[in-house]
């Protein structure tokens, strides 16, 4: 890396000590994901509503009203 100017280098030298600072804070985390991981995660998908009407209830059958 001797060719590279020494502001990028120094960026380098900043980026692997961030990454060195997650991954150590990752695996000392006993399960879960940490908060600023969990952000990221897209939110899980949801069933679109076409009409106004209440769904049935679960495991028995429609009722008109």
């Amino acid at each position: 890396m001797a060719n590279l100017p020494e502001d990028i280098v120094d960026r380098i030298r900043a980026l692997e000590r961030q990454v060195h600072r997650l991954t150590t804070y990752v695996n000392s985390k006993p399960g879960g994901t940490p908060a600023a991981l969990a952000a990221t995660e897209p939110p899980p998908p949801q069933a679109p509503e076409t009409s106004g009407e209440e769904p049935p209830p679960p495991g028995g059958t429609a009722t008109a009203p």
